[in-house]
């Protein structure tokens, strides 16, 4: 094709006019600026599909989970039902239903119903850590541990008060990283000291090792109790803060249960007349907003009053003084556990919105789950006691 000299000369005054405008350093100065930009852009978008790709599967399930949580008519449904059997009915299209309908003749054991509504738990964190990402399996497997001290917790007391292997093992829910050949020889021996030496080789033998000298002078199994709890709380602590910025949000709701967890301590140590001293031996330093001294002031403080009112300052003190007439009525710990698993919750469900393609719908779900388990119990066991509805809804916790 020809080219006339009128279009060389057009392409020639282009190019002209293009090089001018770059020989301008301002507005080369501009150009490269958004090339810049543009390319920050991209990186950050790219390294956001990245990292969010993998939770797109699991927050698929979670979501799917979420749509069955039971809503205030369901709940407010189980209270009002007429029986304990009719209670199970409405439970059967929910995704408790095959795990209580399990325990069917033993319904009016609470101990029963409590392990079938554990099962379903210990089921549920399973099939999170199964699809989770790595990065978030490195904080789900210290999770699961709680499973493993409830099968200890439950062996000691089930020695303590006598119960044979057969009565033992089936109060244990078989999950959880203690083998299911190790429970089974655990539910045959005599006695609480039997169980701590069957558990040397395991990570939990160091701690109750420790405790046994206490238990051979007190004949009291709360130490025991305490002591796994703080083993528990501290592998949590240990991991978060080993995990790098994409569980940032899981530090912040670890840090939270710790804190509330040491404040569960301290309150009924103050209630029971316990010291400074003793409290220290169960309270975890270092949780994500009580700093240690403050933790140290608050286990040194004059009663119950005396740990509200050195609270001032922090996110737990409002929780807390709200619960107080509640306390004074009733002279129950539980008003004030009711509360600070209340704001466990609150804090969880901020956290899931935080980041809400990410980790976040993973505590949502977790904390949520939790909650309506702790109310299914407690609805549950005012049926078997014949509580009136109005007291049953006392004891639930809710936003």
């Amino acid at each position: 094709m020809a080219i006339n000299i009128e279009t060389l000369l057009d392409l020639e005054k282009l190019y002209s006019a293009v090089m001018t405008y770059f020989d301008n350093p301002f507005t080369l100065l501009i150009v490269i600026a958004t090339i810049i930009i543009v390319l920050i852009v991209i990186v950050w978008i790219t390294k956001m599909v990245i990292d969010l790709a993998p939770y797109a599967y699991v927050n698929a399930r979670i979501r799917s989970k979420e749509a069955k949580l039971l809503d205030d008519a369901k709940l407010n449904e189980l209270i009002e039902s007429g029986s304990l059997e009719e209670l199970v009915g409405l439970l059967e299209d929910t995704d408790y239903g095959q795990y209580i309908v399990e325990v069917m003749n033993e319904l009016k054991d609470p101990i029963a119903v409590e392990k079938a509504l554990d099962m379903y738990l210990a089921d549920l964190y399973a099939l999170i850590y199964r699809i989770s990402p790595d990065n978030a399996k490195k904080v789900l497997k210290v999770f699961a541990k709680k499973f493993d001290i409830k099968n200890i917790k439950t062996l000691i007391r089930a020695k303590f008060v006598g119960l044979n292997a057969e009565e033992t093992y089936a109060l244990l829910i078989p999950l959880g990283n203690i083998p299911v050949e190790k429970l089974k020889e655990l539910s045959e021996v005599k006695t609480v000291e039997e169980v701590v030496r069957g558990l040397d080789g395991t990570e939990y033998f160091k701690v109750l090792q420790e405790e046994l000298s206490n238990y051979d002078q007190t004949s009291n199994i709360i130490g025991f109790e305490l002591a796994l709890d703080k083993y528990y709380l501290e592998s949590l602590r240990k991991t978060i803060m080993t995990e790098g910025k994409e569980e940032d949000i899981f530090r912040e709701f670890v840090g939270t249960i710790i804190d509330v967890e040491n404040l569960k301590v301290i309150l009924k140590g103050k209630a029971d007349g316990l010291s400074a001293e003793e409290l220290s031996k169960y309270v975890t330093l270092t949780g994500y907003e009580l700093a240690d001294w403050k933790l140290k002031d608050l286990m040194s403080a004059g009663g119950i009053e005396g740990v509200l009112s050195g609270l001032e300052g922090t996110s737990y003190a409002e929780v807390l003084a709200e619960a107080m007439e509640e306390y004074e009525k009733t002279k129950s710990i539980y008003a004030f556990e009711k509360a600070l698993d209340k704001f466990v919750l609150e804090k969880g469900k901020k956290l899931s919105t935080r980041k809400p393609f990410g980790v976040g719908p993973i505590i949502g779900l977790i904390v949520s789950k939790e909650l309506e388990v702790k109310n299914l119990k407690a609805i549950i066991k005012g049926k078997i006691e014949n509580l009136k509805p109005e007291e049953i809804r006392s004891l639930l916790i809710s936003l």
